[in-house]
């Protein structure tokens, strides 16, 4: 006969920071983030930040 060993069951620990917010809230903070971020709603801008950060794809050539 095996004993097995009896673990207690873990704490519950409430998460840091959760606190209920407002749909309101959340997306009043999340505007807030974005701007302090440096993120922009001009399409311009994206296409700029987007072509310093991806290579476009090259087309195999010789292939076909």
């Amino acid at each position: 006969m095996t004993s097995q060993k009896q673990f207690p069951a873990p704490k519950q620990r409430p998460k840091l920071g959760v606190e209920k917010l407002t749909p309101e809230e959340q997306r009043r903070r999340f505007i807030e983030a974005a701007q302090e971020a440096g993120a922009s709603e001009n399409e311009a801008d994206f296409d700029a930040a987007l072509k310093q950060i991806a290579k476009p794809k090259q087309p195999n050539s010789g292939q076909g």
